[in-house]
């Protein structure tokens, strides 16, 4: 025998009364809904392991090294995403070596990978990391000696760079400002 939608739609409708009280009458009284179950120390994302890249240094750069890492950031719903639906990252860079450099202040910076936006992500030393959320699917990070700590743009003095894993399918490293600097890692 067939049964119209209609009558299949009424029928599903008539049980959502019966579900509920079958999950509520489950519920501790007082504990909040899947609070064991879907902890953010349980998620997937938590359990994910931060991803580690090694910074591509300039010719200005000497014997430093500096390395940025990547992280989902956290969230209780296991990953954070922007109002523009793109993942939301923590970044954090470290170096070590810089060259001490009178007057000028090394600033991190993290920018599209069209260069069309970018944040002064603040000034980094030998000793203290310096890190931030960003909130595009590609960047690049990169390390530039400034007059001060709070330069609304970068100048054209690179020491280190550095693609998001996604944004080495295309990028322009190589392009605009960064065009003075090789394309790829000397070292790969």
């Amino acid at each position: 025998m067939r049964r119209s939608p209609l009558f299949m739609t009424a029928s599903l409708y008539s049980t959502v009364p019966i579900l509920a009280v079958a999950v509520l009458s489950a519920l501790k009284v007082g504990e909040p809904l899947f609070a064991q179950r879907y902890a953010p120390e349980s998620s997937a994302c938590a359990a994910v392991a931060p991803i580690r890249i090694e910074m591509t240094p300039t010719r200005r750069a000497g014997g430093a090294r500096a390395v940025y890492e990547m992280r989902f950031s956290s969230s209780t719903f296991g990953v954070t995403v922007s109002e523009a639906g793109h993942y939301l990252y923590d970044v954090e860079v470290a170096v070590k070596g810089l060259p001490a450099r009178a007057g000028a202040v090394f600033v991190v910076w993290v920018a599209t990978s069209d260069l069309s936006e970018w944040m002064n992500l603040g000034p980094i030393t030998n000793d203290r990391p310096v890190g931030g959320q960003v909130g595009w699917n590609k960047f690049i990070v990169f390390v530039t000696a400034e007059s001060a700590a709070d330069a609304e743009s970068w100048s054209q003095e690179f020491y280190f760079s550095a693609l998001s894993p996604s944004s080495r399918m295309h990028t322009m490293v190589g392009h605009g400002p960064f065009s003075s600097e090789p394309c790829l890692d000397p070292r790969n």
